[in-house]
């Protein structure tokens, strides 16, 4: 799927603000590429709420990970 340029400019900023969390780097299951890839997926499904991602991404995704 091919993003236009704002859009891949709010993924990215998402992935490094998740990337850098205490939620991301305490645990040791999931990678950068992991993280990067679901964040993509939600996008894929039409997510565009950059509160709504990372909250997927840190306690469903990370946490899930971490349990």
């Amino acid at each position: 799927m091919a993003y236009d340029t704002p859009t891949v400019q709010l993924l990215r900023t998402i992935l490094d603000e998740v990337l850098a969390s205490p939620a991301f780097t305490r645990q040791q299951h999931r990678s950068a590429v992991e993280v990067a890839e679901r964040i993509l997926w939600l996008a894929s499904q039409g997510e565009r709420e950059p509160a709504a991602i990372k909250e997927h991404v840190m306690n469903e995704f990370l946490a899930w990970a971490a349990a």
